[in-house]
């Protein structure tokens, strides 16, 4: 199945037909038709913008869902592309780090040597850092090569059980949802993926280094 038999499944499911679903998104006639691998990214910006709902990442690749996860939505804050700055350091740092939805053992280090860029723009913290996804225990929250905008908890206090986390330690530098431990909530935490291929783990506390809140996914949008 290709990108056009995607979007016409898509349309089934609204109970559209396919001319009326091209007025609304404002594409040419029979563009669903021609759509394929070569589909530029303004048409899939457009199609998005009517159907906030429809998983783009699915429409182009099949992978995931149809519908977006309804977290994921509220998470996502879309950014222009002219946003993004290579060459200066205004806003919001992007970090050339990857943080694993799986497990992986390496530090995390938010050096200068490190800093690829940053984005300007009023949604997004500036006090917060903008690293990359990787591994796919987290979706359809969070797919692997997003960009996600994390901020270091600083104590405990400010700590909410059932929030997705960055979570740091010796051994890990993984992404989960942290929830209470059944067994043992004074000492142990309970990480849990969004995929259910994938089982909890659970993490004594202690073990901690360090803990970010997942705070956004970024939609870089071209004009």
């Amino acid at each position: 199945m290709g990108v056009k038999e995607r979007i016409l499944q898509f349309i089934a499911t609204k109970g559209i037909s396919k001319a009326m679903f091209e007025k609304i998104c404002c594409l040419s006639n029979d563009a669903v038709v021609i759509m394929g691998d070569n589909t530029r990214v303004a048409t899939f910006d457009k199609i998005s913008k009517v159907f906030p709902e429809l998983n783009i990442v699915w429409l182009k690749t099949g992978v995931g869902e149809m519908l977006i996860d309804t977290e994921r939505s509220d998470k996502t804050v879309s950014v222009l592309q002219s946003s993004i700055s290579e060459n200066t350091r205004k806003g919001t740092l992007i970090y050339d780090i990857d943080a694993t939805c799986g497990t992986d053992g390496r530090a995390l280090e938010f050096t200068d040597e490190k800093v690829i860029g940053s984005i300007d723009a009023p949604e997004i913290n500036p006090h917060s850092q903008i690293i990359f996804a990787s591994g796919v225990s987290m979706q359809p929250l969070i797919y692997s090569g997003d960009r996600i905008v994390i901020r270091k908890i600083e104590s405990w206090d400010y700590f909410n059980y059932g929030q997705v986390y960055l979570i740091i330690t010796n051994e890990y530098r993984l992404i989960k949802r942290v929830r209470r431990h059944p067994k043992d909530e004074e000492n142990l935490i309970l990480l849990r993926s969004e995929n259910k291929e994938y089982d909890d783990i659970d993490l004594p506390k202690k073990e901690i280094l360090y803990l970010y809140l997942v705070e956004n996914v970024l939609a870089i949008k071209n004009l």
